[in-house]
């Protein structure tokens, strides 16, 4: 959020990519309603009508959000930030606030009573990790997000086929107790995956990463367990190339372990930010990653299965930067039928990635499509998916600027100038492909399919001019 923007500010004034953020909070479960309601004429009156919001309602079904239209609206006639602000405070929306005003929206405990509620509050218990059994039949549709974790029979973890099942005193050895100092630094962690912090080990002398779920606020040890559970259902049923290899688990205690094959590479998130001084990636090595993560999904969407939050930081690069597809606790069976939508009511993800239809609580591959939009731009540009001191802040956005005559932001100064054996036909290609998948609207979105028959395209052409 710039830092001039203040509490007279304008709404009409407020950039896209901040109406976007804001709309993130309110559009699902349709909060901006209880925004509406509170705009007042200087008599007193409401401002909008049921008429207006039957007006603004309509607008999903146009892939549109009615936050943003809403602000829009209400911004011409020079409504402030403040006055925004103080609606969504006094409806306890402080989440929303806290994207216009950081230093005002949690204002309404002074710090000593948040203090006192953070040392009153006792420590979560922790259930029995147990490992729901898998069959390998026939997926049935999901009818809803909440789901009712199926013991083992015996509460025999073992029975869960090819995987190992490690006790957790083993695990906390070959990670030196989960040495929480990062690994450059002589400790094991290697980073924060879904729901839990990732470790490096060596069992027989060979690395893998070991992920501890840990519980966070806005997650029950009921649902964590359904996310561990989901986890190793997900990598017990499919077996893919471009998909993170799971070794075993760990259900017997304080805390769930997912144990993987170790990743030498890392994230793609990191690799495309240099991390750790590592080199940047050529044009030819981004355009196979994003080959590779395209069969990836392909493969889970052909077999009824959508990711739910795909994004860079979840697509790991082994030893030869093939790219492997992670993190399957948001993972959900869909019916057979690739393109059908499931309603939920908790709404996950990444919301720098996340699709129109995925704020309204909809699971459908195409919302994993226009995910991978967004990675693509980051592939391209080598920036990061949002960045609150850039403007605009998020990186779907910025392809507006790309596709306006009138803007001086262009293709060429858009692409990462750290690779040096790009070529502009080729990222025209890909940045297409990108649009195609960022549509508003999730009908007009490519199949996960069609989009790795465009990207294998450009994968060849790079092939034929290494060999002429």
């Amino acid at each position: 959020m710039n830092d001039t923007v203040t509490r007279s500010t304008y709404i009409r004034k407020l950039p896209y990519s901040v109406l976007r953020l804001v709309s993130d909070f309110l559009d699902p479960q349709d909060r901006w309603k209880d925004v509406i309601i509170s705009i007042r004429k200087s008599n007193g009156e409401l401002r909008y009508t049921q008429h207006h919001v039957r007006r603004f309602e309509g607008l999903v079904a146009q892939g549109k959000s009615p936050t943003v239209e809403l602000l829009r609206d209400w911004g011409m006639l020079n409504s402030t930030v403040g006055e925004l602000a103080d609606i969504l405070k006094s409806h306890k929306l402080l989440a929303a606030a806290s994207v216009l005003l950081p230093e005002e929206a949690f204002s309404t405990e002074t710090p000593d009573v948040c203090r006192a509620a953070e040392t009153s509050r006792a420590p979560p218990t922790l259930p029995t990790w147990t490992v729901a059994e898998t069959k390998r039949t026939t997926l049935a549709p999901v009818a809803h997000e909440r789901q009712t974790p199926v013991q083992l029979q015996n509460g025999d973890p073992d029975q869960t086929q090819g995987f190992t099942n490690f006790s957790y005193n083993e695990l906390m050895e070959i990670t030196g107790n989960f040495d929480e100092r990062a690994t450059s630094d002589g400790g094991c962690r290697l980073g924060e995956g879904g729901f839990g912090t990732v470790f490096k080990g060596f069992l027989r002398d060979k690395p893998v990463a070991v992920k501890k779920l840990n519980l966070i606020d806005d997650i029950s040890p009921d649902e964590l367990q359904v996310q561990f559970n989901q986890e190793v259902q997900t990598l017990t049923l499919l077996k893919h190339e471009n998909l993170v290899d799971m070794v075993g688990y760990s259900s017997d205690g304080q805390y769930p372990c997912l144990v993987y094959a170790f990743m030498a590479n890392g994230s793609l998130l990191d690799r495309l930010a240099c991390f750790e001084s590592s080199p940047p990636l050529s044009w030819r090595q981004r355009c196979l990653i994003a080959d590779g993560t395209a069969r990836g999904l392909e493969y889970l969407h052909s077999n009824h299965h959508v990711h739910r939050d795909v994004k860079s930081a979840n697509i790991l690069l082994d030893e030869n930067l093939v790219a492997k597809i992670s993190d399957f606790g948001l993972t959900r069976a869909s019916a057979k039928g690739t393109t059908s939508t499931v309603i939920t009511e908790r709404i996950v993800g990444t919301c720098a990635y996340m699709a129109p239809e995925a704020l309204r609580g909809e699971i459908t591959p195409k919302s994993d499509v226009f995910s991978f939009g967004v990675v693509l731009l980051e592939i391209l540009s080598g920036l990061s998916p949002a960045d609150k001191s850039r403007e605009p802040q998020l990186l779907m956005d910025m392809r507006h600027d790309i596709d306006d005559e009138d803007e001086e932001l262009t293709l060429e100064a858009f692409v990462d100038k750290r690779m040096s054996d790009w070529d502009m036909s080729q990222v025209q290609s890909v940045y297409s492909v990108a649009g195609n998948c960022l549509h508003e609207r999730k009908n007009r979105r490519p199949l996960i399919a069609q989009v790795l028959s465009e990207l294998n395209g450009v994968v060849k052409n790079i092939s034929l001019e290494s060999h002429a």
